[in-house]
């Protein structure tokens, strides 16, 4: 499999917004109970990089010719099959997140996001390494 540039895009959005987000690493919850939109923009940035995640799932789903997946969760189990990615269950949690994020959004816990912040951004990192490791593999 080729990464297309539909892949390639999206792995640019989350290696972008995770520059940005990098940038952050001073930000504690009391800067985010202070700054509304601070707090709104680091949620907005992170679901932007689940929905990467997600979105490319979907797309070497597609170019593997397999079937569709119902769920990011699902999506994520069908690439892990694939051998895509070692464990979907590494990245699950984004995606919980994402979900909190776009259907709980009135409650999405300071605490939460600052540890995104802290621990999870490799996570993403990662699943790129993973995604281009794949794709090399098959080219």
């Amino acid at each position: 499999m080729k990464i297309n540039g539909i892949v390639l895009r999206k792995i640019e959005i989350i290696q972008e917004t995770l520059r940005e987000l990098r940038d952050l690493d001073s930000i504690t919850t009391v800067k985010l109970e202070q700054d509304f939109f601070l707090k709104k923009g680091i949620e907005r940035a992170l679901q932007v990089c689940v929905e990467a995640v997600i979105d490319i799932a979907h797309r070497i789903i597609s170019l593997e010719s397999s079937s569709p997946c119902t769920t990011a969760g699902k999506a994520l189990e069908a690439i892990e099959s694939l051998g895509v990615i070692a464990t979907a269950s590494v990245y699950k949690p984004m995606v919980q997140f994402r979900n909190i994020v776009v259907h709980r959004y009135e409650n999405v816990d300071n605490e939460i996001i600052v540890g995104v912040l802290k621990r999870n951004l490799n996570d993403f990192d990662k699943y790129i390494s993973e995604v281009q490791r794949y794709a090399k593999s098959k080219s």
